[in-house]
């Protein structure tokens, strides 16, 4: 009588069936990476845009308190009460978020610093308030950096609309007139005598003052254009090492310009104080003691395709990298009487 074999008849893979399953998990597995990254960055997008939204609110609460937006930059302006000579050594105070630390949570830290006092002078003292990081400025898409260095500090990634051209912080005048410099000449408006300078700025190195500015902070009647077509707020990438982009407490720092549109990486390229430059944020600028203040940094985010950008109404929104060149000037000044589009 023949018996039952049980093992021969045991259902098993071959070593190809395995193979074969093997490979189509590998494929599926090559197909949904792409999305779930792209899930992820969509989350950090709309986590870096709350982010603006809460500066949003902080922005409100300054203008509510104050009846005015907050100084782009703050410098001491004029001569030193004791000795007479113009401010040229130590000019550099604090920025617009220094300004904003209060409605942001960080009302502590801001209370714990005589923002009086300049940065060289209290960076000597040994105070260093201004190497303090924080999560509001932090976009989850772009690099951790540490400080730039021990003046500078720690580096965010939101930046104010200071308007198209450079801003020139050796001139701590409201109008950033270079005329009034008594510590270097300066070309002026020599690259801006075209049709499209604002007669507002025609004796700056900024050819249209955007909605932030050194030393003045405007007021809700100067947006003539309208404060849902003026840009206020945007980004910026930051740099490992030595870069000056989106130094936190320094006006120049955590401002940007309007010249060029969204992650724009062709000539010319951002001017800052100290430059490494990279493919995503090519820059020029120098360590070296002949620098002459001139600043122009550019939007720029680690997000696909375009920026965050909040206007001065808050209403926040994505802009495509591929915005006219037109579109972008056109929402960089309050009072351009520039025609936008309603969809931007």
């Amino acid at each position: 009588m023949k018996r039952w074999n049980k093992k021969q008849n045991s259902a098993a893979f071959t070593l190809v069936e395995l193979l074969v399953v093997i490979a189509i998990i590998g494929i599926l597995v090559a197909l949904l990476l792409p999305a779930i990254q792209a899930a992820r960055e969509a989350a950090r997008r709309t986590e870096c845009l709350n982010n603006i939204r809460q500066i949003g609110i902080a922005f409100t609460n300054y203008e509510s308190s104050k009846k005015q937006l907050p100084v782009g930059a703050t410098q001491r302006y004029g001569n030193d009460p004791v000795t007479g000579a113009p401010y040229t050594s130590d000019p550099t105070m604090f920025s617009w978020v220094s300004l904003l630390m209060p409605f942001i949570e960080e009302a502590s830290l801001h209370s714990q610093v005589d923002w009086t006092i300049p940065l060289n002078t209290r960076n000597a003292n040994g105070d260093t308030s201004h190497h303090i990081p924080f999560a509001t400025y932090q976009c989850p898409s772009d690099n951790r950096v540490g400080i730039t260095n021990g003046w500078y500090g720690a580096r965010g990634n939101y930046v104010a609309n200071v308007g198209v051209g450079f801003v020139w912080m050796n001139d701590p005048a409201p109008t950033q007139d270079c005329s009034l410099s008594t510590q270097y000449s300066c070309s002026k408006q020599q690259a801006w005598t075209g049709a499209n300078v604002n007669p507002e700025a025609k004796d700056s190195w900024l050819s249209r003052f955007g909605t932030f500015m050194v030393n003045k902070g405007r007021k809700m009647a100067e947006f003539d254009d309208g404060t849902s077509k003026t840009a206020a707020i945007c980004e910026l990438r930051n740099v490992e090492g030595q870069d000056s982009r989106g130094v936190l407490h320094f006006g120049a720092g955590v401002m940007y310009m309007h010249d060029y549109p969204p992650n724009y990486t062709q000539l010319p390229y951002e001017r800052t104080r100290y430059c490494q430059s990279v493919d995503y944020a090519p820059c020029s600028g120098t360590t070296t003691t002949d620098w002459k203040g001139a600043w122009r940094h550019y939007a720029r985010s680690a997000h696909p395709g375009g920026v965050n950008l909040m206007m001065v109404d808050t209403s926040s929104r994505f802009i495509n990298e591929d915005i006219s060149d037109v579109a972008w000037k056109a929402i960089a000044t309050p009072k351009g009487s520039e025609v936008v589009d309603s969809n931007l």
